[in-house]
């Protein structure tokens, strides 16, 4: 490969990054508008709550920032990004952690969500935004911040009976405010893992 042509692969590199990073900013700050510029209109997302279009999931994390109570956050880490690109198509795969604090009960909790997203990006008029974004998720944990405060009978009281075992407590967190797992979340080492790998690298091939 050419100078010049390193040069504009580590360019193109850079922008997605840029919009994979900006996309995961603006969704916990709110800033609608900065995520639809993100995406490309017929772009598709799924999550751990959500399956969709762009514009669905606006709207499900508004109604979701409503619920939360004061004293609550949320903060997406973005880290470890690859991405490879073939003319104007693009895949970049980055790990993806998901700080909560939340109040349950008067309790308040803290949560961690692991994952690792995979995402399909295009060139179109010279921009570069995601088509497709889906999250493979690994492993979470809930700690609470004042252990000695929480009586037994509160974890007497959870029920994580239909939960993925693997993130039981993340999905057990969000059903408690009306958001049900995805029908077709995606786990870590599982068929649809493998489909959503096999789709990525399909589209990076131009097939």
């Amino acid at each position: 490969m050419s100078l010049d042509a390193r040069v504009l692969e580590n360019m193109y590199k850079s922008e997605i990054k840029d919009v994979l990073s900006i996309a995961i900013y603006a969704r916990d700050t709110g800033d609608w508008d900065a995520i639809r510029d993100c995406f490309h209109p017929d772009a598709k997302l799924t999550t751990s709550w959500f399956t969709g279009t762009v514009e669905e999931f606006i709207a499900g994390s508004k109604k979701m920032k409503i619920i939360r109570h004061e004293g609550e956050s949320q903060k997406h880490l973005i880290t470890n990004p690859w991405v490879r690109i073939n003319g104007i198509r693009a895949v970049a795969e980055y790990d993806l952690v998901l700080y909560q604090r939340r109040i349950l009960d008067n309790l308040e909790f803290d949560f961690t969500t692991w994952s690792r997203s995979v995402a399909i990006l295009e060139q179109r008029e010279d921009r570069w935004k995601i088509c497709d974004r889906t999250n493979i998720y690994e492993k979470d944990r809930m700690e609470p911040c004042h252990p000695e405060s929480v009586p037994s009978s509160f974890y007497d009281s959870i029920n994580l009976d239909g939960f993925p075992k693997a993130i039981r407590y993340h999905c057990w967190r969000n059903a408690k405010v009306g958001h049900n797992p995805a029908p077709n979340l995606v786990l870590k080492n599982s068929p649809e893992e493998k489909l959503v790998r096999d789709t990525a690298e399909s589209w990076l091939k131009g097939s």
